[in-house]
């Protein structure tokens, strides 16, 4: 519901904001990850006016925006079921994680609506084409057919999922926390670059990457034969 993504909102925009915040893990309670939208609460705006409802949507428009922008690297580890704005978040995330027999799907269509504001996560995640198909059928699909399809990343066992998605996260947190913030903002600057204008980029952004205080700190660990001790 509205008051579930304002918490969720604010609790990332607390985590990137906190230096000691080093990867975020967002997982679900009970018999699975997320149903989607709250269909009572979206009755109750029916007879809204098409300004209030745009209005509402707000929440769920700065989720999919705000997910990719992020400092921090963002795991999602979906159990159960992930539907609807739960797919849009697996499909928006830099690690989305499920357990064996998950169940997935852009469902909106079968109540009349359309994932209107998931579209461009899935578009990236999947592709136009697979998109189109998956959001105008509503089917549902399994965690192995959501790997080949490219909504996941990972299918792991349902037994123990929660520490191995933990522990995937904390694999994360553990690298260089500068070289992580640049990396994002790099990968988000390439997209949609030529081949050759992507390649200039990074040429430039070089100096930014090799003078920072993980690469010397890494560089030393690979040479002195030790882990590296990222700040």
């Amino acid at each position: 519901d509205y008051a579930t993504l304002d918490a969720l909102l604010a609790a990332l925009r607390g985590a990137d904001g906190d230096a000691e915040v080093r990867a975020v893990l967002i997982r679900g309670e009970g018999k699975g990850f997320c149903s989607g939208g709250d269909l009572a609460e979206f009755r109750s705006e029916v007879e809204s006016s098409s300004f209030d409802l745009y209005e509402s949507g707000a929440a769920l428009a700065d989720l999919m925006t705000l997910l990719p922008r992020l400092r921090i690297p963002v795991v999602v580890a979906a159990h159960g079921f992930a539907m609807a704005g739960g797919l849009g978040l697996l499909a928006s995330v830099d690690v989305a994680l499920a357990a064996e027999g998950t169940k997935m799907g852009t469902s909106e269509i079968k109540i009349g609506l359309f994932p209107l504001m998931i579209l461009p996560a899935l578009n990236a995640a999947v592709g136009p084409r697979r998109a189109r198909e998956l959001a105008l059928t509503g089917r549902v699909v399994l965690a192995d057919e959501a790997l080949t399809l490219g909504l996941v990343h990972r299918v792991l066992p349902a037994e123990g999922f929660a520490e191995a998605a933990r522990a995937i996260a904390l694999e994360l947190a553990a690298l260089g926390s500068d070289t992580m913030r640049l990396g994002k903002a790099h990968l988000r600057d390439t997209q949609g670059l030529s081949l050759e204008a992507g390649v200039e980029l990074g040429r430039a952004k070089r100096g930014a990457f090799m003078t920072s205080p993980d690469f010397a700190e890494g560089v030393n660990a690979f040479l002195e034969k030790r882990p590296p001790r990222f700040r």
